[in-house]
């Protein structure tokens, strides 16, 4: 009952402040990904919504979102619980998340009777992005591994940062970074998101494909949208089955 009610939920809308800078391309400031510690450390970075072509051609997508009430602990228990099944991907985005499996070298950590200690792994979603369907390869890893600052998280009251390589085919072709940076708030998290489309795509064809306007715009929206309807529903889920 909680699932088929949280399906047919409304969708949260995207607020008319960040539809305004979507639309407005060059609002956000280029944060190369080798300098991406600037982002823990500076707030001003952290509430910047839009997208930003790098000279190379590449995106840099940035979003923000507002969790209340949401915790750490149940950010990392959604990392694990939901690529178990496609229902639970899909109620996180209904219409626009199609499936989900996990790599079977992971078996183990997700067969565990509660949320494990983190270790890296990978997921195989589906989803449609600025109305393009997209099976996706996400390998999520450590922040260290991804290279950001445990010194600068701890100073800047970062406790999580959820982030990966991201890439197409089962990963014959690697094309985006990723990090949902968490901050604690009194309230609860706020996410701050960054996408680094085109970092580690290197086949010219593919870059004039993929390396778009509306593929930075589809994202910046996308992730917009999911994850304030994460905001809503985490809760419900994990009251109910963590």
């Amino acid at each position: 009952m909680v699932m088929k009610e949280l399906f047919s939920k409304q969708l949260p809308g995207i607020p008319r402040e960040i539809q305004e800078k979507i639309n407005t391309p060059n609002c956000i400031t280029l944060t190369p990904f080798h300098d991406k510690d600037a982002i823990l450390c500076d707030p001003q970075l952290q509430t910047q919504a839009g997208f930003r072509r790098f000279p190379d051609g590449s995106f840099l997508v940035s979003m923000y979102c507002p969790m209340p009430g949401i915790t750490p602990e149940m950010v990392k228990w959604w990392f694990w619980w939901h690529a178990q099944a496609d229902e639970r991907y899909q109620v996180w985005f209904p219409g626009e998340h199609y499936g989900i499996s996990f790599d079977q070298k992971n078996k183990d950590y997700f067969s565990q009777p509660s949320v494990p200690a983190f270790q890296p792994n990978t997921h195989y979603p589906t989803e449609r992005i600025g109305g393009v369907r997209m099976p996706l390869r996400i390998d999520f890893v450590t922040p260290e591994q991804f290279g950001f600052s445990k010194k600068h998280m701890a100073e800047n009251q970062i406790p999580l940062i959820v982030c990966g390589h991201v890439g197409a085919l089962k990963g014959l072709i690697w094309h985006t970074e990723m990090a949902h940076i968490f901050k604690q708030t009194e309230e609860g998290l706020f996410l701050c998101s960054r996408f680094w489309i085109g970092q580690t795509l290197r086949n010219p064809l593919l870059r004039k494909a993929i390396l778009t306007e509306e593929t930075a715009r589809g994202m910046a929206a996308h992730c917009c949208v999911e994850y304030r309807n994460l905001a809503e529903i985490l809760p419900v889920l994990y009251n109910r089955f963590a």
